[in-house]
């Protein structure tokens, strides 16, 4: 009975990570977009970061999916956790990039 607990908690867990995943790409995406739109003649990589951090939150993404379409998920779910914390941590460098570099 253990061991399905946590596999319910594995899947509800690797469907936050897809809804949240998505989410997150178009967040980098609309950031790039206003990047390009505006112009913006500062010199930094928050850009090519975004573009970075959207594939890794494709990754994750893919990777939540796959895992709650699989049987065996806990590898696939662990994966994909880890890929959305490091895109994540990409986002945070982003964001302190473009506060230190407009203000």
């Amino acid at each position: 009975m253990k061991l399905f607990n946590q596999q319910d908690k594995n899947r509800d867990i690797a469907h936050h990570i897809l809804g949240s995943s998505t989410t997150m790409i178009g967040v980098c995406i609309t950031v790039i977009t206003l990047f390009k739109l505006l112009n913006t003649r500062l010199q930094t990589y928050a850009d090519e970061l975004l573009s970075f951090d959207t594939l890794v939150f494709t990754v994750a993404a893919l990777f939540s999916y796959a895992s709650l379409r699989s049987n065996n998920n806990a590898r696939l779910e662990q994966v994909a956790d880890i890929a959305f914390f490091l895109g994540l941590l990409v986002i945070l460098l982003v964001a302190f990039i473009i506060v230190f570099t407009t203000y």
